[in-house]
């Protein structure tokens, strides 16, 4: 069997096995409205949704997962009680909410309205047993501490950068969400755990990825760019953690799995519309685009045409 098959069969079973995240609903936003979800986008490590809420009490939840919001629009105060500790607060837009999995609220009032919020669900266990391990860290004694009412800047980075692709997805979002996920779940841990603050380094891309496995990683790119690539699978390809790849492939390249990704798509896309008359639409489904749109939008703003008038500009030369 060849080695990619294997792979993606591989990936398959691993993601039959992962927890559906959920989020809270109406059960916990009693005067929220739900603008927008990735529920059924693919998503893997993280469930996101655009609310706007009204002032009012919020109901009572247990969650099974960990909650990270950040306020977008809106300006208030906000009371609420979890793990035995009450918070109350001004937000402002930026403001940022940890609600940790297993945390139960008993109270949370909005003494005002939010117009929009972005809520980050990942899975209760920031990282995997496997990443845990490899930081020399018991997953046992490692708790997410319930904060809420602050600003931190990499983490309204991240907020901004799902919530765009929330709202205006784009080719590849998958393996974008996926390199969020994991950047913030490792932030989470280092910033906002038991553990003490910033002691847990940023996984080092430990054995890095010599030249026969950065080759590896690159050739089975290069051969499945027709479709979507996960970062599960391509640090499976390097035999590293998702956690290790993602630095040791962006030391190795300088740049980051999605933004390589994206950059051998086009590539590939501009040989193709120079080398022959196939429809545009076939080109970018060779390509992995997922549709006409997303070819035209990623095409135009790395080239600075679209792929009709690309071609157009070659065959006239």
């Amino acid at each position: 069997m060849p080695r990619s098959a294997s792979l993606r069969r591989a990936g398959r079973r691993e993601e039959e096995i992962v927890p559906r995240l959920v989020g809270h609903g109406t059960q916990k936003y009693t005067t929220g409205t739900r603008l927008a979800s990735s529920d059924g986008r693919g998503w893997q490590g993280m469930l996101a949704e655009s609310w706007r809420h009204a002032a009012g009490d919020l109901g009572e939840v247990k969650p099974r997962e960990t909650e990270v919001i950040v306020m977008f629009d809106g300006r208030l105060r906000v009371r609420r009680r979890g793990d035995g500790r009450l918070q109350y607060h001004e937000a402002t837009r930026g403001t940022v909410w940890l609600c940790p999995a297993g945390i139960g609220e008993d109270m949370i009032h909005l003494y005002g309205e939010i117009d929009e919020s972005l809520h980050m669900y990942v899975p209760a266990s920031p990282l995997s047993a496997a990443a845990f391990g490899e930081l020399g860290l018991d997953p046992d004694k490692v708790r997410l501490r319930y904060e809420g009412g602050f600003h931190d800047p990499l983490i309204e980075q991240i907020a901004g950068a799902v919530r765009a692709e929330l709202l205006h997805p784009g080719p590849f979002g998958g393996l974008l969400i996926e390199t969020l996920s994991s950047a913030l779940s490792v932030y989470l841990l280092q910033r906002y755990s038991t553990v003490a603050p910033y002691s847990v380094p940023l996984p080092a891309a430990r054995g890095g990825l010599d030249r026969r496995r950065l080759a590896r990683v690159v050739d089975y790119i290069e051969d499945n760019l027709g479709r979507e690539l996960t970062l599960d699978e391509l640090a499976r390809v390097g035999c590293l953690s998702p956690y290790h790849f993602v630095r040791a492939f962006k030391s190795a390249t300088g740049r980051t799995p999605h933004r390589y990704v994206m950059d051998r798509r086009v590539a590939r896309a501009r040989a193709l519309l120079g080398a022959g008359d196939l429809p545009l639409a076939d080109v970018g489904g060779l390509c992995g685009f997922a549709s006409q749109a997303h070819f035209t939008r990623a095409f135009k703003r790395a080239i600075g045409a679209t792929p009709g008038a690309y071609r157009l500009g070659r065959t006239s030369i």
